[in-house]
């Protein structure tokens, strides 16, 4: 990894601060540093969190099924101390894109040698490490980051209550016990450490207010739709691609590749799906319709137990099971379950003459 010092700089967002003008605390909205956003304030968390990592030698990963996969290429390894070295090669330009790509999930770091990069100085902890980079004029925006500190060596033992384990397979599952402390009051969902509990309680249990009529609304989305619906209000789009040749701007990349053929006389791309020949006009159309019908992908992960899903709807259908609140009753014997995907289940294999809904 690259020695470079990462300098923090913050600049709050106009619009970031136009939407918190139309927000009303709820009683379980958490404390969160003065006239930071919900955004801003994940941005300061990853900062930090790269901050710590760019700085000193802790080794960043993954666990996949006994291998320690490195978290940018997914190499494995039976061995951390391969993966260390391992992860030389990789530059903090990938460490930035990564952290930013994975929104807020918490990373891994194994700390058993743990060096500030600028004078190698041993810290024996991530707080230890922290109160020591600032000597060196690092600055952290707040006192928490998304890391989940490891010591893998011969005595494998949690760093929180100095349990010791025979793997790392058993001390990664008990590390889970001391996360699930982090339920929101207000939905019920867990989380593996308090900052992401905070993100969740701002971004989905505020409630926007109109400030013309003071009616308020559970979602943004909502009262967007009560401000065009009611208030005639135009909406403007962002119009982040402008055509090169014109002073034309659009909101979206395929229409203006459209507007660059029939305006300009542009020849029209195609970008050809290699698997079932649909012709697209951009290839970013191209790509989606691949990951979509052809090769859906895993990508949406249970911050709970780490498994991953197709969509985000799937994660939030399979948190349920995390919860252990079972809602879905059994019409026949009265039952309840946690998911009607157990419902079903049940039916099928008890009540087998039971139309299944």
């Amino acid at each position: 990894m690259q020695e470079s010092i990462i300098k923090d700089e913050f600049e709050e967002n106009n619009e970031n601060r136009e939407e918190e003008n139309n927000i009303v605390s709820c009683e379980e909205q958490p404390e969160q540093p003065e006239k930071i956003s919900a955004r801003s304030y994940a941005t300061l968390l990853r900062k930090d969190t790269i901050n710590i990592i760019a700085n000193s030698t802790v080794c960043v990963f993954q666990w996949n099924k006994s291998w320690y996969t490195c978290y940018f290429c997914k190499e494995s390894f039976i061995n951390i101390d391969e993966l260390r070295r391992h992860n030389d090669i990789h530059t903090l330009k990938e460490l930035d894109d990564r952290i930013i790509s994975q929104q807020n999930r918490m990373v891994k770091i194994e700390i058993s040698q743990l060096f500030c990069k600028i004078c190698k100085k041993e810290s024996t902890s991530i707080q230890e490490l922290r109160n020591h980079l600032k000597k060196h004029e690092i600055h952290f925006n707040l006192n928490e980051d998304l890391l989940i500190p490891f010591k893998i060596n011969q005595n494998l033992h949690c760093q929180l209550c100095n349990e010791t384990f025979d793997s790392f397979w058993l001390l990664n599952i008990h590390m889970n016990k001391h996360y699930k402390n982090h339920v929101c009051p207000v939905c019920g969902t867990t989380f593996s450490n308090s900052v992401l509990l905070t993100l969740h309680k701002i971004r989905s249990h505020r409630i926007w207010r109109c400030i013309q009529c003071d009616v308020t609304f559970n979602t943004k989305a909502e009262k967007k739709t009560h401000d065009i619906s009611i208030h005639k209000q135009q909406i403007k789009k962002k119009l982040r691609f402008p055509c090169k040749y014109c002073q034309e701007r659009f909101s979206q990349e395929n229409n203006r590749t459209q507007h660059l053929v029939d305006a300009h006389g542009l020849p029209k791309p195609e970008h050809k799906c290699q698997l079932c020949f649909k012709v697209f006009i951009t290839r970013s159309l191209r790509n989606n319709h691949i990951k979509n019908v052809h090769q859906k992908e895993k990508n949406k992960e249970c911050d709970v137990c780490h498994r991953l899903f197709y969509a985000k709807s799937d994660v939030t259908r399979h948190k349920v099971t995390h919860t252990k609140e079972k809602k879905v009753a059994c019409e026949s014997c009265d039952t309840l379950f946690a998911t009607k995907d157990s419902l079903r289940k049940h039916i099928k294999r008890i009540h087998t003459n039971v139309p299944i809904k």
